[in-house]
Formats: C-alpha cells, structure tokens, sequence
C-alpha cells in the first residue's frame, strides 16, 4: 500500500513538471502519434491539447513554412542519430506567426520522442528592431549627404524654369510645366529623406487626444473631399484623455495614415477612425480603410526602409511613422485583406497629466 501510494506521489510530482515547465514539451511514440502535451506547447502552438493527444506529429511539420526537403531532412536526421533540430517561423493552429525552436531527442530505453518547442519570437522581434535600428542610422547618414548635393542645384533648376516660363511658347509652358511637376516630386522627395534623416529633438507635452484627432481629420477633408471619400470618427473614451508627446510629430504620423487610406482608396469609400483606450493603459488610434488592401508576404515589410507598394513611394513614410511612435514608446500593428482593406492600429501610453 505504501509502494503505490509512493508510486503515485511521484506520478503527480512528474506531471506537475512537466506542465509548468518553462518550454512546449510532447511525447510522440515510435508510430508519430502524439501521446502527451504540457501547458506551455498548448499556448505556442494556440491548440487545446486534447486536440493535439492523439494526432500524427507530421501534422504539426505542416505548420513550419521551411521547404519540403528541408523537413525531409529533419526527419531523416531524427531516424539516423535519434536528435534533430530545426528553426522555422511557423503559422499556429490560429493563424499567429511564431518563430520556434525545435528539438527533438529519442529516450534511452523507450520508444518514446521528446520534443522541445521553445518559443523565439520575441527575440526575433527584437532583433529585427535592432536591424531596423541601424538601416536608419545608416539611412540618416546618407541622407544628410544626399541632402546637400541635391538641395542646391534644385534650386537653381527651379528657378530658371521659372524664368523660362515667362517667355516660352504655349508648347513649351506645357514642357515647362512637366518639369517644374517633377522637380515638385524631387522635393517631396529630399523632403522625406530628411525627416528620416535629422536627429530626434523631440517637444513633448501634453496632449489631448480628441483635440489632436480631430485637427488632423479636418485638415485632411477636404483632400478626401475630392477623392469622394467619407470620414467617420467615433470616440469611445474621455475627452480630456491626454499622451505625452510631440504635437508636430503625430500629426505627421496620423496625417500620413490617412493620406495612405485616401491614396488606397482612388474610386472613393469610407474611413472609419476609431479612437479607444485598452485595458492596459493605453489608447488605441485605429484608422481603417476600404481600400485595395496589402498582401499578406508584404506586411512584416512595410516600416523597412524604401521598401514600398506604390509604383510612385520612396518606402520613407511609414519608416518614419514608425520611428516617431517607436519614440513615443508606442506600438503599431497593421491588419490587411486583399480587395477589402487596411487597418492601422496606433498604440500609445495614456498619461495623467496630475
């Protein structure tokens, strides 16, 4: 009676550790079925694990998005030396890209496999900001230099088409005009550039969130006027919620954001921007459009420097965006379905001003 009791005592100490460990663990047999699963490979792979017990461990390879002949060689590894390992951004059993570690190992004297799935995703993320962090600095390098080469001769040329103008033929202004549209997209242009460019002295204060919001859409209506495109604002939290901020540079970011929509948008539609608090403290500025929408491969790519999805973008607007809500220690994420639309969501500490 006392062997049993022992017995089962150090059953449920087993099975207490193995739930609370600190990585996803899962036993699979020799067959590929999946006998056991802890907590912590539940939540990574977002799957009840009830669901997982008892399914085949090839289903679960179906989610990483390495290559046929790279999970063909995982697998071959596993059978050949009992341990394998292998590295994938992967899509959970909810759709959410992870990037996971896998380590897989045969237990002496069992036919059992262990499988180790240790959830890297915010290491990824990290480094991707800390690569994001050094193409500014080398992009603000360079445009500076660009900056003071171009800026001159730019003026000059626009001036003399000025001069010429006065005195051209009707065939040449409509020439003249051409050029001076495209000197236009120069400065736009070096303009960019420059914002990216220069070092953040930032002008913080505090400020009203409604207040600022509702400049920003009033300034941009009649733009979207004239593309026949509606704005609804709804506001879902106190009027006097205030961040910490620059004025100037969130105006920038909110301005673009909806230049981006008006732009998405060329046969009219609707915006809907929608301004709310979260449960942590924050508030949320969300600005939806109806437009065209951004392919799922070029999401996680859209805040890179000049990578772009206009024919006509230098991919410097939302790298910019991105960098003054990054200062503001804010979050954005960006939700997008081909054909029906994009939806920024702008995350900022709310801050009292007492």
């Amino acid at each position: 009676m006392t062997f049993v009791l022992m017995d089962y005592q150090y059953k449920q100490k087993f099975e207490h550790v193995f739930q609370l460990f600190s990585s996803g663990l899962i036993f699979i047999n020799n067959k590929g079925t999946i006998l056991e699963v802890n907590l912590q490979a539940e939540e990574i792979l977002q799957i009840n694990r009830n669901e997982l017990n008892g399914m085949n461990a090839l289903n679960l390879l179906e989610l990483f998005s390495e290559s046929f002949e790279s999970k063909k060689i995982f697998i071959e590894e596993l059978l050949r030396t009992g341990k394998a390992e292998l590295f994938s951004e992967i899509r959970t059993f909810l759709g959410e890209v992870k990037y996971i570690n896998i380590k897989v190992s045969k237990q002496e004297d069992t036919d059992l496999f262990l499988t180790e799935i240790h959830d890297e995703s915010e290491k990824m993320k990290m480094k991707k900001r800390l690569d994001h962090t050094e193409s500014l600095s080398t992009l603000g390098q360079l445009a500076a230099s660009i900056a003071h080469e171009i800026r001159n001769p730019m003026t000059s040329l626009k001036g003399f088409t000025q001069l010429l103008y006065e005195t051209a033929t009707d065939d040449g202004k409509r020439y003249l005009s051409v050029i001076d549209d495209e000197i236009k997209r120069m400065e736009e242009i070096l303009t960019e550039f420059l914002e990216v460019s220069k070092p953040t002295n930032n002008k913080f204060d505090f400020l009203e969130v409604e207040g600022l919001i509702l400049e920003v859409a009033n300034f941009m209506a009649p733009q979207a006027l004239m593309q026949n495109i509606e704005s609804i604002i709804k506001f879902e939290l106190d009027n006097t919620c205030t961040i910490y901020g620059d004025r100037s540079l969130l105006k920038q970011v909110f301005m673009n954001a909806i230049k981006n929509a008006i732009e998405a948008m060329p046969t009219g539609g609707i915006i809907h921007i929608t301004v709310s608090s979260t449960s942590n403290n924050k508030v949320c500025i969300e600005i939806r459009d109806q437009g065209h929408g951004i392919e799922e491969d070029k999401l996680d790519k859209i805040f890179e420097p000049y990578f772009t999805t206009k024919s006509s973008g230098t991919g410097l607007g939302l790298c910019h965006v991105n960098r003054v809500i990054t200062s503001h220690e804010g979050t954005i994420e960006v939700d997008s379905v081909v054909g029906k639309g994009t939806n920024f969501k702008f995350f900022l500490p709310i801050h009292d001003k007492n």
